[in-house]
């Protein structure tokens, strides 16, 4: 760990510069905007924010890495997509809505998913989600961001009991800014296609949405947003998007954590 903030800290990952993702933010030039701007298609894709800060993880075998899975997605379009979900229960996997039901692609009709890929091999191995969830609006094609959410399952609890999960919190305002948040993912610009690491602090919040300046890319989405306190890990949210100026993650409110909970 690094770098506390009130009891939360950052991932210690080699090659992630700690002391600028904590300070980044306390002090900014500019408010950032209310939302991310949206492209026309209905949502944008998540962005780096001037100097790329996002570093591979070393040993994905290790927590909170495994817990962590690449998506290989199949859509009813017949395209083919990447993204992330995250173990929020032992068969039971936190991800974005875009990943089960795509605005232009359609529904997933498969989704595998590789947990701890390290850009060469699956090294827990490389399993089908059974079945999905997201709200029964965004399956209908409802565009509200807010109900960009969703749950993978899996038939087999070992999968996840052998790997470990986060933890969830629906934290106030207060509780969440400035806090100190971790993100790793699958983005679809970097080679090999291994876990990618960043941080810092939560900016701003409204009452579904967390906004934050550090980088992310496609691929990434259904990331977990979380909070280290010692050993634990705390997932605050889901990213899903973001702009040239911020990034943003669906909020773990009270009715979204309601909902999780449900599938642990």
């Amino acid at each position: 760990m690094v770098e506390t903030n009130g009891a939360s800290s950052l991932e210690r990952v080699e090659g992630f510069d700690a002391y600028v993702a904590r300070n980044r933010g306390l002090f900014p030039e500019s408010p950032l905007p209310p939302t991310p701007i949206v492209a026309q298609s209905g949502f944008a894709l998540e962005n780096v924010i001037g100097r790329d800060e996002r570093v591979s993880v070393g040993d994905t075998t290790r927590l909170p890495w495994r817990a962590i899975a690449m998506l290989t997605i199949t859509y009813e379009n017949g395209q083919r997509a990447l993204g992330t979900a995250w173990f929020l229960g032992p068969s039971a996997l936190g991800t974005a809505g875009h990943n089960v039901r795509h605005p232009q692609k359609g529904k997933a009709t498969e989704i595998l998913v590789s947990p701890g890929y390290d850009g060469v091999t699956a090294p827990f191995g490389t399993f089908a989600v059974t079945r999905t969830y997201c709200d029964p609006a965004w399956l209908a094609g409802s565009d509200d961001a807010a109900l960009d959410f969703g749950v993978l399952l899996m038939d087999d609890a070992t999968i996840g009991a052998r790997l470990g999960w986060f933890g969830l919190a629906s934290y106030t305002d207060a509780q969440l800014v400035p806090l100190l948040v971790n993100v790793s993912g699958y983005p679809i610009d970097r080679s090999p296609r291994t876990q990618y690491f960043n941080g810092g602090r939560v900016e701003q919040v409204n009452p579904q949405f967390l906004l934050y300046e550090f980088d992310t890319e496609g691929g990434m989405s259904g990331s977990p947003i979380f909070a280290l306190f010692g050993d634990k890990r705390v997932a605050v949210g889901i990213h899903t998007y973001g702009s040239d100026r911020v990034n943003r993650a669906r909020r773990i409110d009270d009715g979204l954590f309601d909902t999780l909970i449900r599938f642990i």
